[in-house]
């Protein structure tokens, strides 16, 4: 009866629920030490192996989501200003190689169709007519530093260059005798194709800004045809402004 009440006593003194392995590093049971070690360690390892799959997931995950936005940047050629344009969110839009070349020719054409500057000179050596297998020399990029003449000449058909030089020129030079300049808001221009765009030219509908120092913002729309003849405009893969016609809308 003693022997009992003892035994009860000592249990309820040790109290509680004992942890197996970790309270069971007794003479009895000298395996336990090492099984709690190696339980730990199972762990750990259990713990790296889930942390480098997330890893993993987050990587594909991030790699499927990242995309590729390239943007276009812009150099005006009169100030040198660089300037980003076109970035925009959105899918790459495949365009037709002539397509493009057209779209770039309108945009170095409206340059120089609308600009006007205080130097007459300058304006003489943009807007004169020269040889075209001498003066539009592939070879030599037209630019508006005073380099290279005849820069309208070189992507204008002759009825286009003519009509420019009797009719637009004389109004050119009369505004820059009154003070006025022009420059074009590259960044204003929309092209719209009115009829199928082929390898041999299309039309096409402007719609754009010119920037007057004395009556400020002009909006413009236009309308260019372009026609192609590698022979005379090899400088613009052939491709030329065959007529133009541009009305202010406001």
């Amino acid at each position: 009866m003693h022997d009992g009440i003892s035994s009860i006593s000592i249990i309820f003194v040790g109290g509680g629920f004992l942890k197996y392995p970790d309270d069971f590093d007794t003479p009895t049971f000298p395996a336990g030490k090492r099984i709690a070690v190696t339980r730990v360690i199972s762990i750990a390892i259990m713990v790296v192996f889930l942390l480098i799959t997330f890893a993993c997931g987050f990587l594909l995950w991030a790699q499927k989501s990242s995309h590729i936005h390239p943007f276009l940047v812009s150099v005006n050629k009169i100030t040198g200003q660089w300037e980003v344009i076109g970035h925009q969110h959105t899918d790459i839009k495949e365009m037709k190689t002539e397509q493009t070349l057209q779209e770039s020719l309108i945009g170095r054409f409206l340059m120089y169709r609308f600009f006007v500057t205080e130097d007459e000179q300058f304006n003489a050596t943009i807007w004169q007519a020269c040889t075209r297998e001498v003066h539009c020399n592939p070879e030599k990029e037209t630019n508006l530093n005073g380099d290279e003449p005849c820069a309208l000449f070189c992507l204008s058909g002759d009825a286009t260059h003519k009509n420019f030089v009797e009719n637009i020129m004389p109004i050119y030079q009369q505004q820059v005798r009154m003070g006025e300049t022009w420059a074009l808001d590259v960044n204003s221009v929309e092209m719209l194709p009115i009829d199928t765009v082929s390898a041999n030219g299309g039309t096409w509908q402007i719609r754009a800004t010119i920037n007057s120092n004395l009556f400020g913002p002009i909006q413009i729309l236009a309308y260019a045809q372009i026609a192609r003849n590698l022979n005379l405009y090899p400088q613009t893969l052939g491709y030329y402004i065959k007529s133009f016609n541009a009305y202010k809308i406001s």
